[in-house]
């Protein structure tokens, strides 16, 4: 049953496009429903019967190609489902929203669910290569030369990167003649020749930081998620959704990696360097998409701090932001896309009023700014809650309050756009259905907050245990930082004319292609010399 979650969105996708009638969009609407409540009784089995493993053909376990289904995987494909679901509402009535779309935006929805299922190496690699394909052709997909050129560079850049995956299955397959991730785990606990992996170790990793838009390597993730002509869809799948399998491929290999490397400190690390310079750039922004984009490199860095603090409330916690953050961020960038259209610009500058012009989007926005600002009673509170909790060392969590500290410095500058002098014409919002998906989306921000502790017992099986008078004074700290961060923005970013200089920093594809081989062998040199 579960090659159907990756195979049906890519017939779908290509019946709607090869009927072309007025019936292709309610098709892909009521399959998209359908689908989501299949993924959620699928995740209702899961939870119930424990991790499926599905084998292809007849070959033995641990040498046919696998896909391999436990409540993390199944959440993962459930909120997949989720956000296309109010993606496809939210484009219904959009002009881009046409046959010739349906069928690379769909086949990506199966492909984002393949590399949350697949339980090989080579199979994961496949995934990884056609979804590249697809991505670039969806950037690329309004054919203006910003977008061409954008889109080819992610292109280019994903497909070298990719590579470097490539050659460490070949290591891998050379020392232990399988490609199952389960299977070599187990290998590598009773394996003692562990600098025989540093190797494949290091080239997969290149490849899965690159996915996830880790330091140095996050330069291609603003021109894609960011392209000024890519509908509004495309950077929320990107930024919503697309983002989060490169976080979860960073999970399942560094598990799988787990009895012979330990580069758990190293990651914290450069976890907190990537939140810290995509919070500056971010600020550093005009354009209300690229600040959004570079907001994404910050919280990447942030579930990589949580990910890597060798502690299961934090690891837990950083799964939960994964989910948080896919949906905040998704209506954020589904409000700037509308926001975009109807005021005709993306500087934030240029736009003000929003809550009074349009009020259903500015309530989405302020919902998702509180969701992903920490802000008590919203599920980003509830996440960095649980991340905090994963470290008693107070230099460490200092490094988590200045990074919540960026986080809040970026919204405060983005929320001036709901404030200001009316300078709005006659024109209205017409496309309703658009609003409201944003807003219901945005909502589940505020209910998934609320129900926090019920929320990550339910999707991960993990009793949260929320002190209520630790939780009141973390609260507390949140309003001194917000207020801590108005004032840092109005005294000195706002004037900082130095600071905007680094929005000229733009790397070419040989800068990129140079850290990609500079990032190899750092790994190489930490593994080899600790």
């Amino acid at each position: 049953m579960h090659y159907l979650f990756i195979l049906l969105p890519i017939l779908i996708g290509l019946i709607a496009y090869i009927a072309k009638n007025r019936f292709s969009k309610p098709l892909l609407l009521i399959f998209q429903f359908i689908y989501l409540v299949f993924a959620f009784l699928s995740f209702l089995q899961i939870k119930n019967s424990g991790p499926q493993i599905i084998d292809m053909g007849n070959v033995p376990n641990g040498f046919a190609i696998s896909l391999y289904v436990d409540n993390i995987s199944a959440a993962f494909v459930l909120l997949t489902a989720l956000i296309y679901f109010f993606l496809i509402i939210y484009a219904y009535n959009h002009d881009y929203f046409e046959p010739q779309f349906f069928f690379p935006f769909l086949s990506l929805e199966g492909l984002i669910t393949g590399l949350f299922l697949s339980g090989d190496l080579f199979n994961l690699f496949i995934f990884l290569e056609v979804s590249t394909v697809i991505v670039s052709i969806l950037i690329m997909y309004n054919k203006k030369e910003q977008a061409v050129y954008d889109g080819m560079i992610y292109f280019f850049v994903n497909v070298l990167g990719s590579s470097f995956f490539l050659f460490g299955i070949g290591f891998i397959y050379k020392l232990f003649g399988v490609l199952d991730i389960r299977s070599l785990s187990k290998a590598m606990e009773i394996f003692t020749l562990n600098d025989s992996v540093y190797v494949p170790f290091a080239l997969m990793m290149v490849t899965v930081s690159l996915k996830t838009a880790i330091s140095p390597l996050f330069s291609w993730l603003p021109k894609a998620h960011g392209t000024p002509s890519a509908p509004p869809v495309i950077s929320a799948v990107l930024s919503g959704l697309y983002i989060k399998s490169g976080l979860y491929l960073f999970i399942r290999i560094s598990a799988m990696y787990s009895p012979a490397v330990q580069m758990d400190t190293f990651f914290f690390y450069l976890g907190f360097a990537t939140a810290i310079i995509g919070a500056v750039m971010s600020f550093s922004q005009t354009d209300i998409k690229l600040i959004l984009s570079y907001s994404t490199v910050s919280q990447v860095g942030l579930i990589f701090m949580g990910l890597n603090m060798n502690s299961e409330i934090a690891f837990y916690g950083s799964v939960f932001h994964i989910f948080n953050h896919a949906i905040f961020k998704t209506a954020l960038f589904l409000a700037a896309g509308l926001l975009t259209k109807y005021y005709k610009t993306r500087n934030i500058h240029e736009m003000n009023s929003v809550l009074k012009n349009f009020p259903l989007i500015g309530y989405s926005i302020i919902f998702s700014i509180l969701g992903i600002t920490g802000a008590p009673f919203f599920n980003g509170s509830i996440s960095k809650y649980m991340i905090a909790h994963g470290t008693d060392n107070l230099f460490a969590t200092l490094l988590l309050n200045i990074v919540n500290l960026g986080t809040i410095l970026i919204f405060v500058k983005f929320s001036v756009i709901l404030f200001g002098n009316n300078t709005w014409g006659k024109e209205k919002i017409k496309d309703r259905l658009s609003q409201y998906s944003v807003l219901i989306v945005s909502s589940l921000a505020l209910l998934s907050g609320l129900f926090g502790r019920r929320v990550t017992e339910f999707l991960f099986d993990y009793p949260l245990t929320v002190d209520s008078a630790e939780y009141l004074q973390k609260g507390f700290v949140y309003v001194l930082m917000g207020l801590a961060g108005i004032a840092l923005y109005k005294k000195v970013i706002q004037q900082n004319k130095w600071l905007f200089k680094l929005t000229q920093i733009e790397l070419t594809f040989n800068g990129i292609i140079t850290f990609l081989t500079g990032y190899f062998l750092l790994l190489l040199t930490i593994l080899y010399i600790r």
